[in-house]
């Protein structure tokens, strides 16, 4: 019995090594935004302990949430290290970054889980998000919350073509933006637990 714990405890650090491995890719790039896999990871699961989802379902939003821009490695290096608004050609060409996520992803058995969440992150709880256009509770759950997770990390890290949100500003946009970007049962637990959240960027 103790071997088969042991085992389990090897596969799991080795599946954390892949998850870290990928990402450390991903920030690698030029034009990435350093520590955001790990901020928007943490924030997830801190909406994820607010909705009182634990066990497994937690672990795999966790890695969802770390590897949601890992699809951004085979994004064309000029359009994913562009600052500033893309063109529509460039728009089309990052919005596929999800699927190429998904299909990294897929080659490995051990996060599988993790697919749903990490193609559909950009899904709009109104429908008018992308690759699928899914609406409300059609989006999965996990998705729905990297969703909250990734837009409140973006909108306060610090970007030299941009303005800056405080917390507090990001949360209020996010609210606004609740029941048309926004799952609102998922928003409504974000700002529950925003307060407790700081980031170092």
């Amino acid at each position: 019995m103790e071997e088969v714990i042991n085992l389990q405890e090897q596969l799991r650090q080795a599946m954390n090594d892949i998850v870290r491995a990928l990402v450390a890719a991903e920030e690698a790039q030029e034009g990435a935004i350093l520590g955001h896999a790990d901020r928007v990871a943490s924030c997830a699961t801190a909406i994820v302990n607010q909705l009182g989802i634990s066990g497994e379902a937690l672990v795999t939003l966790r890695q969802a949430a770390a590897l949601h821009d890992v699809g951004k490695i085979a994004v064309d290096r000029k359009i994913a290290a562009k600052f500033g608004k893309l063109t529509d050609d460039e728009l089309r060409a990052m919005q596929l970054h999800a699927i190429l996520a998904e299909r990294i992803l897929e080659k490995i058995e051990g996060l599988h889980d993790v697919l749903p969440a990490v193609r559909h992150h950009h899904e709009r709880w109104d429908g008018t998000g992308y690759p699928a256009g899914l609406k409300g509770e059609e989006i999965p759950l996990g998705a729905r919350i990297i969703a909250v997770a990734e837009t409140f990390d973006f909108l306060t890290t610090p970007l030299n073509w941009r303005e800056t949100m405080d917390p507090d500003e990001a949360s209020a946009e996010i609210w606004r933006c609740s029941g048309t970007q926004f799952d609102p049962a998922v928003v409504e637990a974000f700002v529950k637990i925003q307060p407790l959240i700081s980031f170092v960027h």
